[in-house]
């Protein structure tokens, strides 16, 4: 529960924006412009400690852990948000008891969002992602 230790005393602040349709505006992301496969390791491994020291200290953690709370599949959590693995963000949804008849994004709309709130252009993440225009501008509706 160590990793934790940040959320102490705000718990409630994490339930609201998990909780908001507001889209959470990247500016103050301390990985914008960041390679997100750094967040993103192959078989789950931990991402290189530096990755995650870039975390510690954002402005924006609490908006990206609760973009991935509201967003991926509790199923199959997968990645590195607010410097938090699938398994601590697994221990978070079961003390916020948050409920999982939500539909998921697919990982793939979660790069998506990172990469268009990073100011990417919709043409250049559907060239990345293998997908069209159209279904990025469908992931990049889903947090508006």
């Amino acid at each position: 529960m160590d990793s934790l230790r940040f959320l102490v005393g705000r718990e409630q602040e994490l339930r609201d924006l998990i909780q908001s349709p507001q889209r959470w505006d990247s500016v103050r992301a301390a990985c914008r412009g960041m390679d997100v496969s750094l967040y993103h390791p192959e078989d789950g491994e931990r991402p290189a400690e530096g990755s995650l020291a870039v975390c510690v200290g954002c402005r924006g953690r609490l908006e990206c852990l609760a973009l991935a709370l509201r967003a991926e599949d509790p199923e199959a959590r997968h990645g590195w948000y607010g410097g938090l693995g699938p398994v601590d963000r697994d221990r978070i949804a079961a003390m916020f008891r948050l409920a999982k008849g939500t539909t998921p994004l697919p990982d793939r709309a979660l790069t998506a969002i990172r990469l268009g709130r990073d100011g990417w252009r919709v043409n250049d993440i559907a060239q990345v992602l293998g997908c069209s225009r159209r279904t990025v501008q469908r992931y990049l509706g889903a947090v508006r």
